[in-house]
Formats: C-alpha cells, structure tokens, sequence
C-alpha cells in the first residue's frame, strides 16, 4: 500500500502517544533504551500498524547490501519513497535464511514480540525492522501490527547510530552484523560522526580490558575496509562489497598482516599477493589456514602445473592465461626464459597469469572464450576446475613444509627444477628466431645456463658422496 505523507504519520504517531496518556501511567508500557554516556531513556510503546511506519535506510545490518544494488544510486535520494522502500524490504527479508525468516514469522505469529522495537518520532524504525517486513506479510489484517517505543524528538543521528548498535549488542535473537557492514559501521562512526577511536572501541567492546589495543583494533579495522576496497577494483568486472561477507575477520587480518610491510618494500609483489589470495577466495577456497598457504607465487608454483592436467580444461590452461590483446602492446617473453633469466617481465606475467584467471572466474558472463580459438567453456566449470588446482596445490605446500615430508625435499625440489627446465626449453623453440630474442638475451641465457650446469655438477658430486646412483 502507498506510504502516508511524513506529516500524516508524525500526527498518527502524536496521536497514540496522546491516546496512551489518558490511561494511569502505571498501565503504560515504557521500554528502558540505553543512551549516550551510559545514560538511559525511558520510552512509551505504542502499537502501530506495520504499514504506517518506515524501514530504516541507515540502518547498519544492510549499508553494503544497498551500496552493491545498483538500484540503490538513485533510490537513496529519496530512501522513504515507496520505491525505496521495496527495496530495503527486499534486502531486509534475504539478508536473513529463509528458514530463519519464516521462523521468525511463524514465532511472531504464535508468540507475538517479545521485545518492542524502536523508532523515531517520524516513524523511522531504528531496530526491527525484518520483524516489521515479517509482520506485513501476515494473512490477517488484524495481526500486522507493531509495538515500539518512540524517541524523542531531540534524538540525533549519531545517537540513533549508535543505538541500533546498542540495541543489536542487548537483545537477543538477532543476527550479527556482517563483516562489512561491520567495518562500514565503524567508519561511519569515525568519519561522519568523529568519534575517537577509542569511544568506538568501547562502544563496540573491542578488547574492554585493554583501551590501547581496542584503538588499535578500530584503526586496523578501518584499514581492512580500504584493503576491502581496493580488492575490489583489481578484477575487471570488479567485486560487491557483500562478496567479502565470506571471509572471517582472521583471515583477512591475517592479509593484511602481510600485505602492509610487503607494500611498502615491494608493491608488486605485495599487488601479487592480492590477486592471487582473491583468486583463491573467489573459487570458495577459504579456510583460515589454507588462505596462509597462498603467496605470490602459488598459482605459477602450484596451481598451474595441475591445472595443465585437468580433463577438462587442462588443455586450454595455457590460451586462458595467454596475452588476449587486451592492454597489451607486445608478446610477452615465455615463460620459461623469464625465469632463468630472472626478469622483471617474469613478476609481471607473474601477477597476469593471476588476474586473467581471476577475471575468468569473477565476471558476470558464464561463457569463457578461449582465446584464439572459437571454443567457449563454461565459467563456472573452470571455476571448479580452478578450486580443485588450489586445493590440491594447498594440499602440496602443506606436505612439502611438513616435517615428516622433509624426506621428500630433495625429490621434490628436483622435480620442480625439470618442470623449469621444460619450459625454458620449450619456450627457447619458440622464441629462438624472433627478432626481439637478441645478442643481449642470448648471451643471459648462456651465463645463467652455464651456472645450471655448475650447479648440476654440485648436485652430482654430492649425490655420488651419499651413495645415490645416478646413472
């Protein structure tokens, strides 16, 4: 049903205020609400029908929901219109299971609110709001109703933020707020409200006991959100902030515990480590303490030698981490020469063979052109293909940074060396007649075999001094 005009529901909300004041006050139900400075208020409840009062766009449980709706831009300028308020009602239903939401009906049904909710003078809900949205749908006319207390108007908006906070922290049956609504609510507190960072760590019970490390807590916090952010842009069709809802707090602490200093000393590297740790979290890899297995070099170490062997997309693997010609302005080196030589070039194609497969797995058209040629995979085939190869790749570190695999080292390691060896040599038949392998590249090539060899002589001295055969 159309909304009333804001007048005509201030009115019907004095009214029943008024209408309450007419029986004794001991008859009066009055909810205790918990205030700035550690004082409380004392409201009166009014029952109201559910259709009179309006969802809160502000409200904290749904800032990046509504940030990744596109519909959102031009619904925000006018957030109490009836448009705007379908969709807030649509993100207050699916922000919750739908098993959770239908229990939460059926127990209003049955049971009624144990609780009343909160909202403004003007009818703007501050809490209760999926119970409002439950309520609507009622079969019954004479059921959608909902007792809340009123504020009074003298309430400001830093208060009421901090309330809905206040109130999500004391009641029960609520579900917590997400990661990044989280770190929104905590920016929003620090940039719009200038609260210090301290008041913020109390109000949010970040370490109570230690004031110090609670500051420090919202700072590093308030860094996560523009790690958060700049993830974001790195694959070409971008990511929802929701996207980041999957990921615990620890991992993420744990990223930028190590992205922060490598940044500083090497920020490719450190955009390496990025790409690559979303790439894994993009094809639901993301336990704790599988993400601490994935450097920057995981994916050319590990992931790309089993996905060559996939059977099903094993035989396009090098055409999908190929130059596309987009943003390109030349053939990149092999692969294999890159890495005896040891070049710049190699980091770079490092980082880019990372980000065609995040891009692949990440953007919004299922079908993935296999370049240069008319074949089109399935993305979310290659997804799972893809989740497969990190994990079985994880699942390799983890047995080579095992004691009780320290056994296997040196067998390990020598494998890895042939499959360097293999690529150097077959990107050298590739490469030995283009005009820009010239003298200067073909005279690094030889130094740097020249000490393979010398080195493979060490190897074969020591292996003949611990009796391994070797002919």
């Amino acid at each position: 049903m159309p909304q009333i005009t804001e007048a005509q529901r201030v009115q019907r909300i004095r009214e029943l205020l008024n209408e309450l004041n007419k029986i004794p006050p001991e008859q009066h139900e009055v909810e205790r609400i918990p205030w700035s400075g550690g004082d409380q208020k004392y409201c009166k409840v009014i029952t109201i029908g559910a259709d009179e009062i309006l969802l809160n766009p502000e409200s904290h449980r749904l800032r990046s929901q509504l940030q990744d709706d596109p519909r959102w831009a031009d619904l925000s300028k006018d957030p109490f219109s009836d448009d705007a308020q379908r969709v807030l009602a649509e993100h207050v239903k699916i922000s919750r299971p739908v098993e959770s939401f239908e229990a939460l009906k059926e127990s209003l049904l049955d049971e009624g609110q144990t609780h009343p909710g909160v909202m403004t003078h003007k009818g703007v809900l501050v809490n209760a709001n999926t119970r409002a949205v439950a309520i609507r749908e009622f079969d019954n006319p004479s059921k959608r109703y909902l007792r809340v207390a009123v504020l009074p108007e003298i309430a400001q908006q830093s208060e009421i933020a901090l309330l809905e906070l206040r109130l999500q922290m004391q009641k029960e049956l609520k579900e917590d707020y997400s990661l990044t609504n989280e770190l929104l609510f905590v920016e929003e507190m620090f940039e719009k409200h200038k609260m210090p960072a301290s008041q913020i760590a109390r109000d949010l019970r970040y370490f109570p006991d230690k004031p110090k490390k609670g500051e420090e807590e919202v700072k590093l916090r308030l860094q996560m959100l523009d790690l958060i952010r700049q993830m974001q842009r790195i694959p070409a069709d971008g990511l929802r902030m929701t996207f980041f809802d999957q990921i615990e707090l620890e991992q993420l602490r744990g990223l930028l515990g190590r992205y922060r200093p490598m940044s500083d000393s090497d920020p490719t590297r450190a955009r390496r480590l990025l790409v690559t740790w979303l790439l894994s979290v993009s094809v639901d890899v993301s336990n704790v303490h599988s993400l601490r297995r994935v450097d920057e070099e995981f994916v050319d170490e590990y992931v790309l030698p089993t996905l060559e062997e996939d059977e099903e997309i094993g035989a396009f693997t090098p055409a999908l981490v190929s130059d596309d010609g987009k943003g390109v302005d030349r053939e990149p080196t092999p692969e294999g020469v890159d890495a005896l030589l040891g070049t710049d070039d190699a980091n770079d194609r490092d980082e880019t063979n990372v980000k065609r497969l995040l891009d692949i797995v990440t953007q919004r058209d299922k079908r993935v052109k296999v370049p240069g040629t008319h074949i089109v995979l399935d993305r979310d085939e290659v997804k799972e293909s893809l989740r497969a190869a990190v994990e079985t790749g994880i699942k390799d570190k983890r047995r080579e940074a095992a004691d009780t695999d320290k056994l296997e080292a040196p067998i390990t390691s020598l494998r890895k060396a042939i499959r360097q060896l293999e690529k150097s040599r077959d990107a050298l038949r590739d490469t030995h007649d283009d005009e820009d392998f010239d003298a200067r590249k073909r005279t690094s090539l030889g130094v740097v075999f020249k000490k393979l060899r010398r080195t493979t002589r060490e190897l074969e001295v020591t292996l003949e001094k611990y009796s391994i055969p070797t002919k």
